[in-house]
């Protein structure tokens, strides 16, 4: 099984739209990455405090990967958008 980066899935999850918002996104990459997740953080910290933590980090990562785009309208996107001056 190869490994997958949260942006690799992130990626995976765009290519099928469009865009989207970071909630929906999100999700999209939780559902594939939750399970190993899991398996690799302490049962000490909760499903939510997981969670959390990986929201945060596919944030900031789609933030500063030249790959993604936010739009104007909060949505998410690996198509370059039209600057217009």
């Amino acid at each position: 099984m190869q490994y997958k980066t949260l942006v690799d899935v992130a990626k995976e999850v765009l290519e099928n739209h469009t865009k989207l918002d970071f909630k929906s996104l999100f999700e999209g990459v939780e559902a594939e990455l939750f399970p190993r997740w899991r398996a690799e953080t302490s049962p000490e910290i909760s499903d939510e405090k997981l969670l959390e933590n990986k929201r945060g980090e596919l944030y900031r990562l789609l933030t500063i990967d030249g790959r993604f785009f936010h739009n104007e309208d909060g949505t998410w996107t690996t198509i370059r958008p039209d600057f217009h001056n």
